[in-house]
């Protein structure tokens, strides 16, 4: 580990480390996004099928809670991303 020989030097070394810290925590917010975006692209599909088993099954009473589900599910998806996103864009403010 480097010695600060001086108060600049100091200076130096802790923000690399912040950055350091910064760029990690980046990292981990960017990978949040992207699972929250693998289940926003999965979830019209999912739907879709849901769908297409009332049409093709008649069981609208059981599968259509399941529709209202998935579609709670795609707003808090929504929300967290975006949350997600406000973090990161603040973090990248500093």
């Amino acid at each position: 580990m480097l010695k600060p020989t001086s108060v600049r030097h100091s200076r130096e070394i802790n923000v690399a480390r912040k950055a350091e810290g910064t760029g990690k925590v980046r990292a981990e917010l960017e990978g949040a996004t992207l699972a929250l975006v693998d289940v926003e692209e999965v979830l019209p599909d999912i739907v879709l099928r849901i769908e297409q088993a009332i049409r093709r099954s008649g069981l609208t009473s059981l599968l259509d809670p399941a529709l209202h589900d998935l579609a709670r599910i795609g707003r808090a998806v929504r929300d967290a991303k975006s949350q997600v996103n406000t973090a990161t864009v603040r973090l990248l403010e500093k």
